[in-house]
């Protein structure tokens, strides 16, 4: 028996597996002059990579179809005549997707996605419409493919537009208090969510194709976990902890809520502090082309540890124990900025 998750999308996945999409690589803005596409030496089939896995297939995809050690001899070269080294300018041909569907082409990460994101790279295009695409690409890149479908399931991908925090309600009483009850030793190092850091914006003509930051954005300790807990407390405070990512934001609202509650106990338990780091103000991003819409994105790194939490017991004298919390840090360079990569994001607009 298939997840129930999987039955609302099964239709789609059939029309956009027949349809064999996929992108295209082309050499020019009318994507008129297609270009060879090589993973690890060979050649791709049909010079095409296949859109044929959703954002929902973790379990048996990560979320996307892998392409590996990519070459682009026929690209053109920006900035570097050495091919191995230099971007190379590529065009994509998409195929119109089925409706309220996008498709997706990401940068593979070198570090773990499924704690505090749930996009398995850095997003470098989505598109909702037929066209020709422009991405940069960098020789032996691994790219990967996805799709989404419906405003819940694209939310993720949706990273110019601020999605909300998980719920975590607590009713009638006073919060319980946890305790660390298990830790693992190291931290491992994480993909945090991709953030849009400038407003998407045409770009018609050089040289106005520039995006500046013009506002700081923080990045802070989060608090992760996959599992919703719903209980009532021994005093009687009825709790409602929903799975995902909460990002605790200004230090002054630690304590306001079940998760910051959470984060303290870790903190409590370690000797760490609530950290907060700055994507510097006023910087100026990467170039557009000319022809495209695109935002301005960053991928902060995180630490983070995993952990299972004793927050007493039930009104039947149960014990709660929260299991394999992750509690995660920004990573900060040597001037307290956050350590990450920044991305232009290409889109249909």
């Amino acid at each position: 028996m298939p997840s129930p998750w999987i039955l609302p999308i099964f239709p789609l996945l059939l029309a956009l597996t027949a349809a064999t999409r996929g992108f295209v690589p082309y050499k020019e803005l009318t994507c008129s002059e297609p270009i060879d596409i090589f993973s690890d030496g060979e050649p791709i089939p049909d010079n095409t990579l296949k859109i044929d896995y959703s954002l929902k297939d973790w379990d048996s995809h990560a979320a996307g179809h892998y392409y590996e050690n990519l070459t682009f001899p026929e690209a053109g070269i920006s900035g570097d005549d050495d091919k191995e080294t230099g971007t190379q300018f590529i065009y994509w041909r998409v195929e119109e997707p089925d409706p309220s569907c996008q498709f997706i082409m990401m940068k593979d990460t070198q570090f773990g996605w499924q704690v505090v994101s749930k996009l398995p790279g850095t997003e470098i295009l989505r598109v909702g419409q037929e066209g020709c695409y422009y991405t940069p690409v960098t020789a032996h890149d691994t790219l990967i493919t996805s799709f989404c479908c419906g405003q819940d399931d694209c939310a993720v991908a949706e990273v110019e537009i601020e999605s909300s925090r998980p719920k975590d309600v607590v009713t009638s009483g006073e919060a319980p208090a946890c305790t660390v009850k298990s830790t693992e030793a190291s931290p491992t190092i994480q993909d945090g969510q991709q953030i849009a850091i400038t407003r998407p914006q045409t770009c018609e003509a050089a040289p106005a194709c520039t995006h500046s930051i013009q506002l700081s954005t923080t990045v802070t300790t989060a608090v992760a976990h996959f599992n919703s807990y719903t209980w009532t407390s021994e005093m009687g405070a009825e709790v409602s902890f929903e799975s995902g990512v909460d990002f605790l934001g200004d230090e002054q609202k630690i304590g306001s809520t079940f998760s910051s509650s959470v984060a303290q106990s870790w903190m409590n338990e370690t000797g760490s502090t609530y950290t907060q780091g700055n994507i510097s103000a006023a910087t100026e991003g990467n170039r557009q082309m000319p022809g495209t819409v695109a935002f301005y994105s960053f991928v902060p790194h995180y630490e983070c540890w995993k952990a299972d939490l004793d927050c007493g017991k039930d009104s039947n004298g149960n014990e709660v124990v929260l299991e394999r919390i992750s509690f995660c840090q920004p990573r900060l360079s040597s001037t307290g900025e956050a350590d990450g990569i920044f991305r232009m994001v290409y889109i249909s607009g």
